[in-house]
């Protein structure tokens, strides 16, 4: 039987939608208020997880509650697909490790007792950080590969990827929970199976990219400087990564390995949000006198300044108004596939411009592209900016 985390998320919901699919038993677990969503109902209604299915079961439980994890593995669970972790680029360090690493403690050790045959861990690919040579003294853009810095490749007392740094809080949060992931896999036989996905898109979620479609459509991202051609970005369509994770599971030489789950595409931040312009009806102007290094300090010191009306005043802010936005676009990012494709996985959406067609048609069908409303975060400290990959 299959135990999911974070169902009632992003990646967690397709997680469950493909394994239905392939005829396997499900217990979706997620925060009790998740369930009682009617949001959570409507999403799952429309990508097609069918929330009644006699082969789904639905308990309600918190990482960071161990009473409520023991009675998710007194049910004959064999296989783990951990997704829950918070995903928010706004959220301080502290919050994030309780949630994310002392969450993932307090599951890993509910399950100690259990003769588990897999545990899929949802990492993400920022935890190869930023790219950097520091011989060179500058910015470059190699491809990271499973064989670079990592959680599994650095010594046990790493902090970061040797070479690279770690750009936000979040990251840092992954990578220590990363490294408890791989430490249980050495010290206690943890049957692990470790994904790390690229940025994901996808119907269901108005986070992350879903965040720059919703901005672009409703006209709060009209222009864009003239060198964001030379920037490269990678992502990866949700439902190939739920698609792998299922892949990865019934695979006896997945145990113990790690995994970039990102498409094939490698196009500019300038192509990217272009092809959103057209597929959304909006005309995205270059600002040709304006580069990205001119105007960063000034984008971050107001998403500084509008996180803290957030904070303070419950203002509200626009999803794809954060410090790192500003920092992934003035990146380059190169991550590599092959191990995945040497599994003989295929990607549904190697192209993003076809997962994108998809994306933005589901979200005119739903009526996400003129919904204000979730353009923005509009709960006091940022709560609802939380995503769960």
């Amino acid at each position: 039987m299959n135990l999911v985390t974070g169902a009632a998320g992003f990646s967690g919901s397709y997680v469950v939608r493909e394994l239905l699919a392939r005829g396997e038993r499900v217990i979706a677990t997620d925060l009790a208020s998740a369930w009682g969503s009617d949001e959570t109902r409507r999403v799952f209604a429309a990508i097609g997880v069918p929330i009644e299915h006699p082969a789904l079961e639905i308990v309600p439980a918190d990482l960071l509650d161990p009473e409520t994890l023991a009675p998710l593995f007194a049910r004959p669970i064999t296989r783990v697909f951990h997704t829950a972790s918070l995903y928010d680029y706004s959220a301080p360090l502290d919050r994030l490790r309780r949630i994310n690493v002392d969450g993932t403690r307090n599951l890993l050790e509910a399950a100690a007792h259990v003769n588990l045959d897999r545990f899929v861990h949802w990492s993400t690919c920022g935890v190869f950080g930023k790219p950097y040579t520091a011989a060179a003294g500058r910015k470059t853009n190699l491809p990271f590969s499973e064989a670079s810095s990592s959680p599994r490749t650095t010594p046990d007392d790493a902090t970061a990827p040797a070479g690279t740094e770690l750009v936000n809080a979040y990251s840092v949060s992954k990578w220590e929970q990363e490294k408890l992931v791989w430490r249980w896999h050495r010290e206690r036989g943890l049957p692990v199976t470790v994904v790390r996905p690229a940025p994901i898109y996808g119907p269901g979620s108005s986070y992350g990219h879903g965040g720059i479609i919703l901005a672009i459509a409703q006209g709060i991202l009209p222009v864009l400087p003239s060198d964001a051609k030379n920037y490269v970005t990678t992502s990866v369509h949700v439902a190939d990564v739920a698609r792998f994770a299922c892949h990865a599971i019934d695979r006896d030489d997945t145990l113990g390995e790690d995994y970039n789950i990102v498409d094939d595409s490698i196009v500019s931040y300038h192509e990217f949000l272009h092809f959103i312009a057209l597929l959304t009806g909006r005309r995205l102007r270059d600002l040709p006198l304006v580069r990205l290094d001119h105007i960063r300090p000034a984008f971050e010191a107001a998403a500084h300044a509008w996180r803290w009306l957030e904070l303070r005043l419950g203002t509200p802010r626009p999803r794809a108004f954060e410090v790192q936005s500003a920092v992934y676009m003035s990146s380059s990012y190169w991550l590599s596939n092959r191990k995945s494709l040497a599994t003989g996985f295929a990607y549904r959406y190697a192209d993003v411009r076809e997962g994108l067609k998809d994306t933005v048609a589901w979200m005119r069908e739903q009526g996400w592209l003129t919904d204000r409303r979730r353009l923005f975060v509009v709960s006091p400290g940022g709560a609802k900016a939380a995503a769960v990959r």
